[in-house]
């Protein structure tokens, strides 16, 4: 027989495996982008990764819900987004911190990503 998990312990399964779905869609993200994305202009970088990252979790798993919540580039060449996460009725925190690669020095010159963190925190 298999025994029934607590709330505590059913919490923790459900934030690891909402952390290794994050590590996927990095590694998903990252692909994505030096493909299709090469040379965006940097200020259309922070919509397009939130927009990127929302629509990967629904594809990988309708259960982890996230929604964008707050978007910043305090360092030109540098992302973060933050995202509310839910899965059942546990809620954590997405962050995606990604770092560019500028061909310029202004907001719309050319960028590549050159490495991308996504982590969950819990809320």
């Amino acid at each position: 027989m298999t025994d029934v998990l607590t709330g505590k312990e059913d919490v923790q399964r459900i934030l690891a495996y909402a952390e290794s779905v994050a590590k996927e869609s990095r590694k998903a993200l990252t692909a994505e982008f030096n493909e299709k994305h090469k040379g965006i202009p940097y200020n259309k970088t922070a919509k397009l990764l939130q927009d990127s990252l929302v629509a990967w979790f629904r594809r990988r798993d309708k259960n982890l819900k996230i929604t964008p919540e707050a978007t910043s580039s305090d360092k030109l060449g540098q992302v973060r987004t933050v995202f509310a996460g839910e899965s059942k009725s546990v809620r954590f925190k997405v962050r995606a911190d990604a770092m560019f690669t500028l061909s310029g020095a202004s907001d719309e010159s050319p960028s590549y990503l050159k490495q991308m963190n996504v982590s969950i925190d819990k809320a």
